[in-house]
């Protein structure tokens, strides 16, 4: 059982794509790595930029926060992450970030970002919920890019929102082969 764990383990940290290894964290079974491939493309289609105000809720182990540091190394970012582990790790490992521990359905705050970049948890609808709350801290004029499921919910509820929406291939993250897309809003 353990040596099947480092397994999974190694074949993440590959598929970062170059990433410095990921400490060994307990988290949700519900955390996928975004490959940096897709990291790059999310950042890519927000157009960002240095003077960006830049939020990545649900930031995991700080995937998308790299492709968005090495896009705009000025951005301001906040980053918000429920779990005590990784969000120590972020705080760490990304300086000028303001890392936020907690629910992001609970974050609440009077700013409001330019680029909300995301890949928040799919379970129970939870994608949906989530990018309809990230919509609510979306300035007039900004762009949300997210991957979500590619289901009938997010279809009817999502879609109709968009201005763009990329099906990812079924192997993009490790241990699923669920439909996915990037689904870009305009604010």
């Amino acid at each position: 059982m353990r040596s099947e764990l480092r397994e999974r383990i190694n074949a993440t940290r590959a598929r970062i794509d170059g990433r410095a290894p990921v400490a060994e964290i307990r988290a949700s079974s519900q955390l996928f790595i975004s490959p940096a491939p897709v990291c790059r493309r999310l950042v890519e289609m927000a157009d960002v930029c240095n003077t960006d105000v830049i939020l990545e809720p649900s930031a995991g182990t700080g995937a998308i926060l790299k492709a968005i540091k090495a896009a705009a190394p000025l951005a301001q970012c906040d980053a918000v992450e429920q779990n005590g582990d990784l969000y120590r790790y972020l705080q760490n490992n990304f300086d000028g970030v303001n890392v936020v521990c907690g629910d992001f359905l609970e974050y609440k705050t009077e700013k409001r970002y330019s680029k909300i970049i995301m890949n928040p948890p799919f379970q129970h609808a939870h994608d949906i919920k989530h990018i309809q709350h990230a919509l609510t801290l979306l300035k007039p004029g900004g762009v949300l890019v997210a991957i979500c499921l590619n289901g009938p919910r997010q279809e009817r509820i999502l879609k109709p929102l968009s201005v763009a929406w990329e099906v990812l291939p079924r192997n993009t993250f490790t241990y699923t082969e669920v439909s996915t897309v990037i689904v870009k809003i305009q604010g």
